[in-house]
């Protein structure tokens, strides 16, 4: 394996530590800001609704652009935008931060996995392609709990520069190791859109749609939300930690299950201990001060982060099925709605705080995951339905080469 590849890893871990760590921050950042909670987590939403369009939209504007080029200027967005945020002294400074980063995170993640297959031999593109991924997955575990322990310990603002100085360093090695890449194939918006007209894949894309905006909703305000189980800082850093190693071994059942026993059963497996998770965080907060409540929604948190992350390879497998030779098109489809859900989830769950309680959250979140079952119930139903037409016309076609032939 060519050892540059790790370089658009660490990228990676950047990107997705500068996209999940402002749960762990976010009650910091709103007393710093000077704003509620909720507000502040609408920063998630920004940064989240900005990647979701801006990806596609730039992936298509740069396609022409050599691929090294574009990527080290993906990651110095990605660390202007990250300095903006650390020397942010007012919450409009701190939006236009996670904005531009945003912008540089929504170029960089596309470009980065693209160039690892130009730069691995044929047969070990999957591997180069999971360890870029794998890059976000890492973050979950040790740049989430690692950025709110910087936090406790120095100062928020001593976050973000770090998380600028690993986005930095992966863009200056990226320029200088790396050989010229030239672009690949260029895919319009346009063409990308006419997926969504065929409704077994636009239906799956929905599934994704609800999953993301539940696990989102909780995950934006969890900080809170364990602030009033008692937990202290320190102790919501390791909660995050426990969650983040579920989510990691989550991602590997998820893997194995879609294998094993398809997606067709990995996945409303996985939605539906997720939504009991979801569910059980909010039933418990009524309970909290009494002992063992606290264990009990780690449990719960720990168990979050197995089920919503044993979804989403499970889910890409079936899109791959669904999609076959457009399976990268579709994917890409699937990044962008799962930004969508992330702003759209970050933005409900600031409401469920701002106008109930954080208590509540859980069973919003719950709500959302188990109309993520409902939708696959649906999209499985047509997916059937697709295979039927399929299997009619195959037999239509063999009926005519075969009279054709006599």
């Amino acid at each position: 394996m060519d050892k540059r590849i790790f370089w658009l890893a660490l990228g990676s871990f950047a990107v997705g530590t500068e996209g999940y760590m402002i749960g762990g921050l976010l009650p910091t950042l709103a007393a710093a800001m000077h704003v509620s909670t909720a507000l502040a987590g609408q920063l998630v939403t920004a940064f989240a609704l900005v990647y979701a369009v801006s990806s596609p939209l730039l992936t298509t504007l740069t396609a022409r652009m050599e691929r090294r080029k574009l990527l080290f200027g993906s990651l110095l967005l990605l660390t202007v935008g990250n300095v903006l945020c650390g020397f942010a002294s007012s919450y409009g400074l701190m939006m236009t931060g996670r904005i531009v980063a945003a912008l540089g995170a929504g170029l960089f993640s596309p470009g980065a996995v693209a160039v690892a297959s130009t730069l691995a031999p044929a047969e070990k593109r999957g591997r180069a392609v999971s360890i870029v991924v794998a890059g976000q997955t890492v973050s979950l575990i040790l740049g989430v709990p690692f950025g709110m322990w910087v936090a406790l310990t120095f100062d928020w603002r001593t976050t973000f520069w770090i998380v600028g100085g690993v986005a930095l360093l992966a863009a200056l090695a990226i320029r200088l190791l790396f050989p010229q890449v030239a672009p690949g194939a260029a895919i319009g918006i346009r063409e990308r859109l006419s997926y969504l007209k065929k409704p077994e894949l636009l239906s799956a894309l929905l599934i994704t749609l609800a999953w993301a905006t539940g696990i989102f909703a909780l995950f934006t305000y969890v900080s809170e939300l364990f602030s009033g189980y008692g937990a202290g800082g320190r102790t919501i850093s390791m909660v995050l930690c426990l969650s983040g190693i579920a989510s990691f071994i989550g991602v590997r059942t998820g893997g194995l299950a879609a294998d094993r026993i398809g997606p067709n059963r990995a996945i409303p497996l996985a939605l539906t201990l997720l939504t009991a998770a979801l569910i059980l965080m909010s039933a418990l907060y009524g309970f909290a001060g009494r002992p063992g409540i606290l264990a009990m929604a780690v449990a719960a948190m720990a168990l979050f982060g197995f089920s919503g992350y044993m979804f989403n390879p499970a889910q890409q497998h079936r899109l791959i099925g669904l999609s076959g030779p457009s399976s990268g098109i579709v994917l890409s489809l699937q990044s962008s709605v799962l930004y969508v859900g992330s702003a759209l989830g970050a933005s409900a769950g600031g409401a469920v705080v701002r106008f109930a309680t954080v208590g509540e959250i859980g069973y919003f979140a719950g709500a959302m995951t188990a109309l993520s079952l409902v939708l696959f119930a649906v999209s499985l139903r047509l997916e059937r339905r697709m295979k039927r037409r399929a299997a009619v016309t195959g037999h239509a076609h063999a009926a005519d080469e075969s009279g054709a032939a006599g």
